[in-house]
C-alpha cells in the first residue's frame, strides 16, 4: 500500500529532495511551503518525474490552523496521512548582543512552534490508525551551539527535545517520532556566510567524498519513514560527514 507522505518547507532545498526521494519510490506526496510559485514549480518537476500521485498547499507552519488545513486537506484527498516530515526552517542570524527580538521569535515560529504544530496534528491522525511516521529535520548547531546562531542553534536543541517528548508519548500508538541533525549544506540557506568562514566549515567535515548531502539527509529522512526502522523512535541522526564526531 502506498502510503501519504506530507513534507513542511518542501519548495526547495533539502525539502525538495527529500520530496523527490519519496515521489521516485511511487508514494504519495503532498508538498507545503509559503512561497507559491516555487511550491508550483516544484510539484510540475515531481508529477513528470514519477507515477505517484503529488499534491500541493500552500502552508505557513506558524498557524496552527494552516497546518490543520494542510492535514484536512491530504487526509480528504488521499483518505490517510502515514509520514510527516517537519521540514519548514529559516535563519535569521545575528551576534548575541545585536539579536532582536524579532529575529528571535521569528526562528522559534518556524523553526520550533511549526514542527509542534505540525506533530500534534498529525498524530492525532496517526494514533487512530496505530501507525505513523514523523520526522524532524534539525541541525549539527543544536548539538554545538554555532556563534551568530543563539535563535537558531537555541530552536535546533528545542527540536531534538520535542522528538524525544513526542516519541515517548506517541509510541504505545505504534508512531514514531525521530530527528535528522543535518551539517553544513552550503545551498544559499546561510547566504550571508562569508566565502573564507564556508572553507573553515567545510575543513571540519572528515568525509570529503561522498553524496550531495542534501541527498544524503533526504537519504536519512527515508530511512527513518519506513518500516524498516519501526523499532527506532525518540533519536537524532547526524547525517554531517563526521562533523560533530565527539559530540
Amino acid at each position: 500500500m502506498k502510503r501519504t507522505v506530507i513534507i513542511t518547507g518542501s519548495a526547495k532545498g533539502i525539502g525538495k529532495t527529500t520530496a523527490k526521494n519519496f515521489a521516485l519510490k511511487g508514494e504519495t506526496v503532498v508538498l507545503s511551503d509559503t512561497d507559491a510559485e516555487n511550491l508550483d514549480r516544484a510539484a510540475q518537476e515531481l508529477r513528470s518525474l514519477s507515477e505517484g500521485r503529488i499534491l500541493s498547499k500552500v502552508c505557513d507552519v506558524r498557524d496552527k490552523l494552516q497546518v490543520k488545513e494542510l492535514a484536512e486537506f491530504a487526509h480528504k484527498e488521499t483518505g490517510q496521512i502515514d509520514v510527516w516530515i517537519n521540514n519548514a526552517g529559516i535563519v535569521k542570524d545575528d551576534l548575541l548582543l545585536r539579536m532582536n527580538e524579532e529575529k528571535w521569535d521569528e526562528v522559534f515560529d518556524v523553526n520550533l512552534k511549526g514542527a509542534f504544530f505540525g506533530t500534534q496534528i498529525a498524530a492525532k491522525y496517526m494514533i487512530k490508525r496505530e501507525y505513523g511516521r514523523i520526522v524532524n529535520v534539525g541541525s549539527v548547531s543544536g548539538f554545538y551551539g554555532n556563534a551568530g546562531q543563539a535563535n537558531y542553534s537555541s530552536a535546533k536543541a528545542g527540536l531534538m527535545a520535542l522528538t524525544k517528548s513526542s516519541a515517548r508519548e506517541l509510541a504505545s500508538r505504534n508512531v514514531t517520532v525521530n530527528c535528522v541533525a543535518s551539517g553544513f549544506i552550503d545551498n544559499g540557506f546561510a547566504p550571508n556566510l562569508p566565502e573564507e568562514a564556508k572553507r573553515s566549515v567545510l575543513a571540519m567535515i572528515p568525509l570529503k567524498i561522498g553524496r550531495n548531502p542534501e541527498e544524503a539527509v533526504s537519504s536519512a529522512v527515508h530511512f527513518l519513514s519506513s518500516d524498516e526502522a519501526d523499532w527506532i523512535t525518540g533519536t537524532t541522526l547526524r547525517v554531517d560527514g563526521g562533523m560533530m564526531i565527539g559530540f
